[in-house]
């Protein structure tokens, strides 16, 4: 039986600007998480990083059941939103609806604690059951009705906060998700999209990818989260092939407004961390070592981005396709592939490579009139490692094959032993100048 599969995805939807959406997926802890911010621009972002950073801070122990510890984590959050809001008050009337979930009893049941209108959904051989209940009041005028508790609330007295435990089993799917899915897809709709994904034994990575795509297709009215488990074998504190993947977006922007705060989504190495498509803003960083298998394809879908810094990659060949208006940027990386890592770039799409040494296998770029590619400081082992294709516009910025390096001492004739020098022919007068490289 394979290891707990998990993935995230967000995307800022079509209308905001800003991402006020946060998530947590830590497999080997076995511990995840959605958090909606509210309160607008900055201070939602703030409000919501609060909430999944006293959620990563969630204890290991065993001897309390998770839906306390859960519980007590979003008090927790609560507490320090208010703290927040005291301290400045332009962040008076932030705060955060979440839905938390943790693995129990050796991965045979899960614990929940929800407030607001996450959602989270449990798809098992049965069907599709919600595990929460959407906190709202009443609907006025036919407005979208308003969220009556959420963690900025100052109000909130008893048992504000959810919580229930449920049983799973392996196979089944987990999916944790913000209002901007499920306020956009009817349930019906989404209920029958669960069941073939489960059905047909797609990846988590495949599932969130599917279920934000589905939501933007909707029009991408509000930002878009969904965090996909997949329930397999799991011991706490057993990551398997996992590394650490840091969160883009909010917790980038946070660091420093939040005491360096830096949510963390810890992945699989192969296809989940190079993922067959990507929809939104991804980077990955702080990995080992990016191991990529025969015939990885990934695609960048319009308006998307994806990071690659401080990295390796080690395997066979990997595929990117940029349509348009997507973006890919290799930093600071190594390639060091058995065949190739080929990019095929639409119109209107970027791709920059900068600060990165091939070791094995060779660069090539499909790039078509309308597209751009940026190099910046890369090492080649060869002149055959690097091959461009199209009439896009190229920019090189000290690309370079590096010079031979010089004979062993072992190899060196010894002077007395030296054959004479060859007789100087006189320079040859050419024809016309030799052209100038470019």
């Amino acid at each position: 039986m394979r290891e707990m599969d998990a993935a995230a995805r967000t995307h800022v939807g079509r209308v905001r600007t800003s991402n006020e959406d946060a998530w947590l997926s830590r497999p080997g802890a076995g511990l995840f998480a959605v958090v909606d911010g509210m309160g607008g621009q900055a201070c939602g972002e703030v409000a919501a990083a609060i909430a999944v950073q006293a959620l990563a801070e969630v204890p290991n122990l065993s001897g309390l059941a998770g839906e306390t510890v859960l519980a007590q984590a979003l008090a927790v959050a609560r507490d320090r939103i208010l703290a927040s809001a005291d301290e400045d008050s332009s962040k008076e009337g932030m705060g955060a609806v979440a839905t938390a979930l943790r693995f129990d009893d050796g991965g045979g049941a899960v614990s929940l604690a929800h407030v607001g209108d996450t959602r989270a959904y449990l798809v098992s051989a049965t069907g599709v059951r919600i595990l929460t209940n959407d906190h709202l009041v009443a609907s006025v005028s036919g407005k979208k009705p308003q969220v009556a508790r959420d963690l900025g609330r100052r109000d909130l007295q008893g048992n504000w906060v959810e919580t229930t435990r449920v049983k799973v089993a392996m196979g089944d799917l987990l999916v944790l998700s913000s209002d901007g899915l499920h306020d956009v897809v009817p349930m019906d709709e989404l209920g029958r999209e669960l069941v073939k994904l489960r059905a047909e034994a797609r990846t988590a990575d495949a599932v969130a990818t599917r279920l934000v795509s589905m939501a933007l297709s909707g029009g991408g009215p509000d930002n878009i989260t969904v965090v996909a488990v997949r329930v397999g074998r799991f011991r706490r504190g057993v990551a398997g092939r996992s590394r650490l993947v840091p969160l883009v977006g909010v917790a980038g922007i946070l660091a420093g407004a939040v005491g360096g705060w830096l949510a963390a989504n810890e992945l699989p190495l192969g296809r989940t961390v190079l993922p067959e498509e990507v929809i939104g803003e991804l980077t990955v960083q702080g990995v080992d070592e990016i191991v990529v298998p025969s015939a990885s394809r990934t695609q960048v879908r319009p308006g998307s981005s994806f990071r690659i810094v401080g990295e390796r990659l080690r395997g066979s060949d990997w595929a990117v396709e940029l349509l348009g208006g997507s973006t890919l940027q290799l930093e600071r990386t190594v390639v060091a592939l058995d065949r190739e890592l080929f990019v095929r770039l639409e119109p209107n799409s970027a791709l920059l490579v900068r600060d990165v040494r091939v070791e094995s296998g060779r660069l090539r770029f499909a790039v078509p009139a309308g597209a751009r590619v940026v190099l910046e400081h890369v090492s080649l082992p060869n002149e055959a490692a690097l091959v461009i294709e199209g009439e896009g516009l190229v920019s090189r910025v000290d690309v370079a094959v590096p010079p031979m390096p010089p004979p062993p001492v072992e190899a060196l004739v010894p002077p007395d032993e030296a054959p004479p020098p060859p007789a100087l022919a006189p320079p040859a007068v050419p024809d016309a100048a030799p052209p100038v490289a470019p």
